[in-house]
């Protein structure tokens, strides 16, 4: 499985979910896949492929603070719609993990690794 693969999937499961609010996540997104005439993609812990793609993933959503002055790392993170920032329209931001500096973006977490892996 490809960065490209993994994050088609997850894109899959959000469709899958907006389709059928109050399912299981696996089954909402089984019942999803299974009538587009498709077979779901069902993903078995500990297989090393994934994790090599979650770990490629992982350190492509990180760049360095673009605050003055600080060192620190930003970490891209989904925003919740429910909290303020979500409110606002923004679905994803940056993080400082040393002074916590945030850029808030509009584009979706699935819209930014998606250009990351590419760019990476």
């Amino acid at each position: 499985m490809t960065p490209e693969d993994y994050i088609k999937r997850e894109q899959e499961i959000v469709e899958a979910q907006k389709a059928y609010p109050g399912r299981e996540m696996g089954n909402a997104y089984r019942l999803w896949k299974e009538l587009r005439g498709e077979k779901a993609n069902i993903l078995v812990t500990g297989d090393k492929n994934i994790e090599a793609v979650k770990h490629t993933l992982k350190e492509a959503a990180k760049k360095p603070c673009t605050q003055p002055g600080c060192d620190g790392e930003m970490t891209l993170e989904s925003v919740c719609g429910g909290c303020v920032e979500g409110k606002a329209g923004f679905l994803s931001k940056w993080t400082c993990s040393k002074c916590l500096f945030r850029e808030l973006s509009k584009k979706d977490f699935l819209t930014w690794l998606r250009e990351l892996s590419l760019t990476s």
